[in-house]
């Protein structure tokens, strides 16, 4: 039996993984969800409540003191992912951390060597990675490359929002950075950055596109809009005799088509998404394949070290970068 905590209460917590846990917990069974903690006393009970965990706390280190946990969630804001991660660690607890697992690369080499020299078991919340319809492309692209010896032209990611005002953008683009690394399969080669200054809508906000290579020699393009007229992610990959659309299901936009769309030499094959929403976006099976993980000893790739290079290249928008090279 897993004991299970959590740190974090707030919005995304409470529309992921704390509806993932009691999921897991009710239908697979194996795991006890013993604490919840928030700096925010009513949202740490009201979480507790919500989704049957046993205590609710408003210290971290209280929580870590006072339960004999196996496993502590991580769903905190950027700038804390980092050392509350390093405390769950050294207190010896597996941990599962939200993206991005530090605002910079040194964060998260950090982590790294501290789980290494520890023998932490963990991962990182990247759930475009646990995407069914994710999957179905990466076998189809592999089924074309492999098995009939047939080339990628290229990947192209939009991430499109509304009214989204942040005036860091980089934490969330680094969904589309490491989306498309993985959908590729390979790592960035070199990168050309273009931003549109927003800051007369608000401080700080861009749009961000970015185009270049991957180490296998795929072209990518990334097309980052924070402040555009629709809520829409896709995946582009064009190659030879082949192109697929792969839509992602936001909670903004739930009411709009999600599914793969597979063009192959002008034959069009539509798999629509018809599964729940924490299902189809990839948070049920990053936060249930973890756990498995985690009771059997298996495993666990989607690791710290896999997270370095999406985070260097969100390191380089924040900066401004003109250019990265892998």
């Amino acid at each position: 039996m897993l004991t299970i905590g959590i740190i974090g209460c707030g919005w995304h917590s409470r529309a992921t993984h704390g509806p993932c846990l009691k999921q897991y917990k009710e239908t697979i069974g194996g795991i006890r969800l013993a604490a919840c903690c928030d700096l925010d006393g009513e949202a740490a009970e009201a979480y507790r409540a919500d989704f049957g965990f046993e205590r609710a706390y408003t210290s971290c280190t209280q929580m870590l003191e006072s339960e004999q946990l196996d496993a502590v969630w991580v769903i905190v804001p950027e700038h804390l992912t980092v050392p509350i991660s390093l405390q769950v660690m050294h207190a010896g607890i597996a941990v599962f951390l939200e993206k991005p697992p530090g605002v910079n690369t040194s964060d998260v080499i950090q982590l790294q060597e501290t789980a290494a020299k520890k023998g932490i078991r963990h991962r990182v919340a990247f759930n475009r990675r646990y995407v069914p319809m994710t999957a179905t492309l990466i076998e189809k692209l592999r089924a074309h490359v492999q098995e009939q010896d047939k080339e990628i032209y290229s990947i192209t990611y939009d991430m499109i929002r509304i009214n989204r005002t942040d005036a860091d953008f980089s934490t969330t683009a680094i969904h589309a950075i490491d989306a498309a690394k993985f959908i590729a399969g390979s790592d960035y080669e070199s990168l050309r950055f273009q931003y549109d200054d927003l800051s007369g809508i608000a401080p700080g906000l861009i749009n961000i596109m970015a185009e270049g290579n991957f180490r296998s020699g795929v072209r990518v393009q990334l097309n980052c809009y924070p402040y555009s007229g629709s809520a829409r992610e896709m995946v582009t990959v064009r190659g030879e005799g082949f192109s697929y659309e792969l839509h992602l299901p936001l909670m903004e936009s739930l009411d709009s088509f999600a599914g793969l769309i597979c063009s192959e030499k002008g034959k069009v094959e539509v798999l629509r998404e018809e599964r729940e929403w924490t299902t189809a976006f990839g948070f049920y099976h990053e936060n249930a394949s973890f756990l498995d993980a985690l009771k059997s000893g298996g495993n666990l790739t989607e690791d710290l070290s896999s997270s370095i290079q999406s985070v260097a290249v969100m390191e380089a928008i924040r900066n401004r970068a003109e250019t990265y090279h892998g």
